[in-house]
């Protein structure tokens, strides 16, 4: 499903884009994930630090997408 949804998705949005949102994807889950502490792994919360990120993230993508 996720490659379906990659390759449906590149001739819209183009190569670059589609890679940057699935890396933003990937690792605001991980945010969630720590977070949470899933999988019985110790709890991270988010940090000032980690927030910086996620926001240099989007913006990111934002100046890809241009």
């Amino acid at each position: 499903m996720f490659i379906a949804t990659s390759i449906a998705m590149v001739p819209r949005l183009g190569v670059t884009s589609v890679a940057t949102l699935i890396i933003v994807g990937q690792l605001l889950s991980s945010l969630a994930f720590d977070q949470v502490g899933f999988f019985g792994l110790p709890r991270q919360p988010i940090t000032v630090l980690r927030g910086i990120g996620v926001v240099c993230l989007i913006t990111g993508v934002t100046l890809v997408r241009g």
